[in-house]
C-alpha cells in the first residue's frame, strides 16, 4: 500500500469505501486556519517593522534568561528595558551567529522601538552597549551612542 492510499484511507468511513465528508470538511477547515494565521502574523510582523522604521527610536536593553522553546529551533532571550517612567520587557529570536557570544542575565544591547508604541521592540544583538554610556534619555534616542549612526 502507498502513502497515498494510506492517508486516503484515513477519510473512508470505516471498512468501506465511501467518503467521510465530516473529516475532509474538518481537514479543510484546519488547513484553511492555518493559511490565515499565517498570513496574519506576516502581515503583523511587517506592519511592525515598518513602525519602528517610521518612528524609530534607540534605549537600552538588559538580558535576562535565554530559552529554547518549542515553536523554534533558535533560542530566545528575554530582555527589558525603559522608556519614560515604564518598564516594558520582550523575548528575541538569537541567530546562529549570536548563539556563543549573547551575554545572557545582564548584557547590555540597544533596543530600537516604536516612538508611538514602546512595546513594539526588537533587541539589537549585533550592537552591545560600550561600557561608556551609562545612561539613556527619557524617550530614548534616534541614534545609538558610541556607533556613530552606522545603522
Amino acid at each position: 500500500m502507498t502513502l497515498w492510499d494510506d492517508l486516503m484511507q484515513n477519510f473512508w468511513k470505516d471498512g468501506t469505501r465511501e467518503w467521510h465528508k465530516g473529516k475532509i470538511i474538518s481537514s479543510i477547515v484546519v488547513v484553511l486556519a492555518l493559511i490565515v494565521f499565517a498570513f496574519y502574523n506576516s502581515r503583523r510582523l511587517k506592519a511592525n517593522a515598518a513602525d519602528r522604521k517610521a518612528n524609530l527610536k534607540y534605549t537600552i536593553g538588559v538580558t535576562g534568561k535565554t530559552h529554547h522553546n518549542i515553536k523554534s529551533s533558535q533560542p530566545t532571550v528575554e530582555f527589558t528595558y525603559n522608556v519614560g517612567m515604564t518598564e516594558y520587557s520582550g523575548n528575541e529570536m538569537i541567530a546562529a551567529k549570536f548563539e556563543k557570544s549573547v551575554v545572557a542575565n545582564g548584557g547590555r544591547y540597544y533596543v530600537e522601538f516604536s516612538s508611538k508604541n514602546p512595546n513594539n521592540s526588537k533587541l539589537l544583538l549585533d550592537y552591545p552597549v560600550p561600557d561608556t554610556v551609562t545612561n539613556t534619555q527619557e524617550e530614548g534616542w534616534t541614534y545609538m551612542p558610541g556607533y556613530n549612526n552606522k545603522r
